[in-house]
């Protein structure tokens, strides 16, 4: 059932309804080693064997990414992780696709397509937590209409197993999500496609500084304010992926918790298989780490995915 539009401050009062809330777990460390391929560490847990670690693998279409998104968000809980940061590629014309600025209608087009993998999610999680289909609704958060935000709210038979999905956030509704995650105890809080960069641009940069020029980069748009109260308030990013290319390779990136970040690469056209370039690493691959991963693996150049071997 879709909502209308609501202020943002009445948000807390779906979750005001629900039972009693609990108080949320102090997030585990984890990393990955790139020489161990999977290290993982949930203390005062023991570490994951290599040989128990199931193949990562990009998603072919959209049933297998919201599978293995749900599958990221749920061990992520098993840790204690329950404030979470997804980014999700997109279904268009039967493919997944990065929501960048092939898509001509904006953010209110990837909106269109964005909100609906969120229902979805919710509900795989739900069903998975308790069992039964949960009611799900949603609000916009975009007063305006055109900036594409909205909250999707999971609520199971069982107050515990209800859960929030933040549809495309950008920074000008922390504060809603902070009010959520405040109040939501150990429910899980999701962040799906946020509007602000993964890597940082100059604006992050100067945001990052102290005094005045920190004020100003934050005013224009940095997000280091942003990432510090995400920070404070336990999110963490559990299923991630990116696209480009580099020497002529087609380069995808997935990060799926708690296994780590996993480059993969195809040759050209006629390349239909994503093989394993840097595996299971806990720092997302620089363009450079994948240049020399490229080399040292004697990976062609090319100077377009068209073109034959130079």
């Amino acid at each position: 059932m879709l909502l209308g539009r609501i202020p943002a401050m009445l948000l807390p009062l779906f979750l005001a309804a629900a039972a009693a809330f609990h108080a949320p777990h102090p997030p585990p460390s984890w990393s990955v080693s790139r020489t161990a391929r999977i290290v993982a560490t949930s203390a005062p847990g023991p570490e994951v064997e290599t040989k128990s670690t199931p193949e990562v693998k990009p998603p072919a279409n959209r049933a297998q990414m919201l599978a293995q998104a749900s599958a990221a968000v749920r061990r992520a809980r098993e840790a204690g992780l329950n404030r979470v940061t997804l980014r999700l590629f997109l279904p268009r014309d039967g493919e997944l696709v990065p929501p960048d600025e092939s898509w001509q209608g904006g953010v209110m087009q990837l909106f269109a397509v964005a909100s609906p993998l969120v229902r979805d999610l919710l509900r795989a999680l739900s069903v998975e937590i308790a069992g039964v289909p949960p009611a799900l609704t949603e609000q916009r958060l975009d007063e305006s209409g055109v900036d594409g935000e909205s909250v999707w709210m999971a609520q199971s038979s069982q107050p515990e197993d209800d859960a929030v999905g933040f549809v495309q956030p950008s920074a000008e509704v922390i504060k809603t999500v902070t009010s959520i995650s405040e109040t939501a105890g150990t429910r899980p809080v999701l962040l799906v496609n946020p509007q602000w960069k993964e890597r940082d641009d100059p604006l992050d940069a100067l945001s990052r500084k102290g005094g005045f020029l920190g004020t100003v980069g934050s005013f224009l748009g940095g997000k280091a304010a942003t990432e510090a109260e995400l920070a404070r308030l336990g999110f963490v990013d559990v299923y991630s992926l990116a696209e480009y290319r580099c020497r002529g390779s087609l380069i995808r990136l997935q990060l799926v918790y708690p296994y780590g970040w996993t480059a993969f690469y195809r040759e050209g056209v006629t390349d239909e298989e994503w093989k394993p370039l840097i595996v299971g690493v806990s720092e997302r691959p620089s363009y450079q780490d994948v240049e020399a991963a490229l080399k040292e693996n004697n990976v062609p150049f090319r100077l377009t995915e068209f073109d034959s071997i130079v």
